[in-house]
């Protein structure tokens, strides 16, 4: 049996099923789909190690020229103004993908050597994007942008956009004028 709306095209509503079924399947193997999932994932301690790695990996790559040593947008010099990263709400497998891939027509840059050659990026490619400004920043590994993310969770996600005399101190070797920031604990943190 063919089933059809009046005013749309045939197979319309074989596309939005088949659209809305995926979706469906998507969500149900998704962290979403499961507190105790979720709940692990956050629960997980970040290898110390690693978030060292990644404030290697943060300096080296110039990610303070747009997002500022603390992450909360302070550009930097003639940089563009990138966000505040300790207001976003991303997960580890979100903030990997937009370091490696980049935002497509913005002013974040791919670091992954092969991105857009194949579908590896949002399931996109260069010839899906053409016309789009595709910026490439400094080529990054895999090993270096997990060390990057483990980082940016540990000390920047879910912070106070104002950083604190703690996250001076970490960042810049405990100078005199990080005592102009907040502590972290009159912040709430």
């Amino acid at each position: 049996m063919t089933i059809s709306l009046p005013g749309f095209p045939s197979g319309w509503l074989k596309l939005a099923l088949s659209a809305a079924i995926l979706a469906l399947g998507a969500l149900a193997i998704s962290p979403l789909a499961s507190p105790v999932q979720a709940q692990d994932t956050a629960a997980a301690e970040i290898d110390p190690a690693l978030v060292e790695q990644g404030f290697k990996v943060w300096k080296g790559q110039d990610c303070i020229g747009c997002h500022g040593w603390a992450g909360n947008g302070e550009r930097i010099g003639e940089n563009p103004t990138g966000p505040s990263l300790r207001a976003l709400e991303y997960d580890a497998a979100t903030l990997k993908e937009i370091i490696l891939c980049g935002r497509p027509g913005t002013a974040m840059p791919s670091h992954d050597p092969r991105a857009y050659s194949d579908d590896r990026c949002y399931g996109m490619t260069k010839a899906d994007l053409a016309g789009v400004n595709l910026l490439k920043g400094r080529d990054m590994s895999d090993a270096e942008a997990d060390a990057l993310v483990a980082y940016m969770m540990e000390s920047m996600l879910g912070h106070p956009n104002q950083p604190s005399q703690e996250d001076c101190k970490a960042y810049y070797g405990g100078k005199p004028f990080c005592s102009k920031y907040p502590t972290a604990e009159s912040q709430g943190f």
